[in-house]
């Protein structure tokens, strides 16, 4: 199709141009005119406010009295005053330049000094208040400029607009018949085109400019737009109601999610999941099977039933098996998923698919995230069930550490001594008395041991800390060997947390403890020092027996858990002795912490 070029003879820019340009000539003489009086006021205007903030810093400084030496530059008051030669020329052109010097002078040969020895602000205020009086005095000189420059601007503008005003007219006139004229009939036949009348067109005059132009290309557009209207509504239909589908299958992911995380049994929260999914895609009859092993003939179940709620229903409120299935009287084919992951299989979803009805690409995609999502809640509750019962089992193991570091000893002892008891032949002898003495001595003991124990099942860390609780530990033993064990801490404040406080307070009690059964010591050290690379070491040493050298260390279950609690701590555990010359414990591990700057120091 062959485009023909039309060209208009009058342009209506060009005539704009003319009309422009006459409007902005007469404009830039009255600026430049005016140009000089405007600057001489918004230069008075500036020197004004700035002489204003002179008379406010002086009140300002006036409530500052007395001045530190380290205050006396705040004492420059026209530190920030202009001094550009523009301002400079208007103190000039105002005659004002030896009042503003005598200012200047004023202030750093009179006031400044006086404010610098003032101590107290009455015998300086009537100085501060004449000062503020000769500045308001050189600001009213400036208002009187000021007013007869914006007289003469008045005047001057009053002239030009009676000239504008004469020249708008001419141009309104203008305007209304060669352009408002036209750009109504464009905008009737663009209202019309948006309210779907494409009847009306518009008349090409002889003269030919740019709106004959817009006007002949609208003529032809509202040819062409009611067929291509038609077109583009039937396309906007079918997008917006795709993405209705989309918003509906976003807002279904964002709701199985949180159903999936919620605290409520599996069951229920699937069975609400796939209700709600039967009104995204043509499935209906959906069962859930849970298995509970690696044999994949025992399973559990969950086949909704409209009639009742299924008998091992662990929530008596909730009722999502009772919801209806989607209806569908034809046959179908049966679908299938399994939820599982790379090591194991946790179930299988079922659901009727439609024999005539196949699901879309977008379908089966979120059909299998959402069996990905319902594997992962599978797992996670599998998880959680297993971090229970290994906090139960860790508990447990704390308790035996805790009945063999404390009773189970003092019962060994008491075994033994009973055996003894047994090859006595006579009990009334002072040897089987003294053994009945011995064993009631240890069944106390045990039973204060005993008390210990529930206490320490019940252990809290005292409120101030690791070293307030080590010290009470130490007082305590203090007592039971009688002796004052050698005490050297020398850690930063508040470096060990809780977590690993309690594990430490276990082992140097156990350590202790072990010294007061067993070592027959006269002398006991405990030191707890900081050292390089963030390492803590704790040192517990004692002069007595020392451990039997066929003891083995492996079977000692005191030791055992001793080196237990390290562990968990990721540290080291070493233990140094000879028969007869006393027992080194050393234990090392390093802090997670940062090391604060100041330690506490014990003689």
């Amino acid at each position: 199709m062959l485009k023909r070029k039309i060209k208009f003879s009058v342009s209506i820019i060009n005539r704009l141009t003319l009309l422009v340009f006459f409007l902005a000539s007469i404009a830039l003489v009255a600026l430049l005119l005016s140009s000089r009086f405007a600057n001489d006021t918004k230069g008075s205007a500036y020197m004004i406010n700035q002489l204003g903030l002179l008379r406010m810093k002086s009140y300002q400084l006036l409530s500052m009295i007395p001045f530190k030496q380290q205050e006396y530059h705040q004492l420059n008051l026209f530190h920030h005053f202009p001094t550009s030669q523009e301002y400079v020329d208007i103190l000039d052109r105002y005659q004002l330049t030896e009042e503003f010097d005598q200012l200047k002078n004023d202030w750093f040969t009179h006031i400044l000094p006086k404010l610098k020895q003032a101590k107290e602000i009455e015998p300086i205020r009537k100085d501060i208040e004449l000062y503020v009086n000769q500045i308001d005095l050189v600001v009213s000189k400036l208002n009187n400029k000021t007013e007869k420059q914006l007289s003469y601007i008045t005047q001057l503008q009053m002239l030009f607009i009676v000239i504008i005003l004469i020249v708008l007219i001419s141009q309104i006139y203008y305007l209304r018949r060669y352009l408002l004229a036209p750009w109504n009939k464009l905008m009737i036949m663009a209202d019309a085109i948006s309210r779907h009348d494409f009847s009306q067109r518009f008349k090409i005059r002889h003269k030919t400019n740019e709106f004959d132009l817009l006007g002949l290309a609208l003529n032809n557009m509202s040819e062409q737009i009611e067929s291509q209207y038609a077109l583009l509504e039937e396309k906007v239909t079918e997008k917006t109601a795709e993405l209705q589908q989309k918003n509906r299958v976003v807002f279904f992911q964002y709701q199985a999610i949180k159903h999936l995380h919620t605290s409520s049994p599996l069951c229920e929260r699937f069975l609400i999941i796939l209700h709600d999914l039967e009104k995204l895609v043509p499935l209906h009859q959906f069962q859930i099977r849970f298995y509970e092993s690696d044999d994949p003939d025992h399973y559990q179940q969950i086949k909704p039933d409209n009639r009742q709620k299924l008998p091992n229903c662990q929530d008596p409120q909730c009722s999502a098996c009772l919801m209806p299935s989607k209806s569908n009287e034809s046959k179908g084919i049966q679908r299938y998923w399994y939820l599982q992951d790379s090591q194991q299989k946790y179930g299988m979803i079922f659901a009727m698919q439609p024999a005539n009805v196949s699901l879309t690409e977008e379908q089966e995609q979120l059909i299998s995230g959402l069996m990905e999502q319902m594997t992962m809640a599978i797992m996670l509750d599998r998880q959680i069930e297993q971090q229970k019962h290994y906090l139960l089992m860790k508990e447990r193991t704390a308790m035996a550490r805790e009945l063999h570091d404390s009773i189970a000893q003092s019962l060994s002892c008491i075994k033994i001594h009973l055996s003894c008891l047994q090859m006595q032949s006579d009990l009334t002898s002072s040897e089987s008395i003294n053994l009945l003495n011995t064993m009631r001595k240890e069944i106390n003991m045990t039973y204060s041991q005993l008390r210990e124990l529930i206490t320490s099942f019940q252990l809290r860390l005292n409120q101030t800390g690791f070293y307030a609780n080590l010290t009470e530990l130490v007082d305590e033993f203090n007592k039971k060997l009688q002796i004052n064990i050698a005490f050297n801490y020398q850690l930063p404040l508040n470096v060990i947390n809780s977590k690993y406080a309690i594990n430490l307070l276990q082992i140097i009690r156990e350590a202790l403890n072990n010294i007061y059964k067993h070592a027959k010591a006269s002398y006991v050290s405990l030191d707890v020092n900081l050292m390089h690379d963030q390492i803590i070491r704790i040192t517990i040493h004692d002069n007595g027996i020392g451990l039997p050298s066929t003891i083995n260390q492996d079977n000692h279950y005191g030791l055992i858990i001793m080196k237990d609690r390290v562990d968990l701590l990721n540290g080291n555990f070493k233990i140094d002795s000879k028969p007869n010359k006393g027992t080194t414990i050393l234990i090392t591990f390093k802090i997670t912490n940062p090391i604060p700057i100041k330690t506490i120091e014990v003689p």
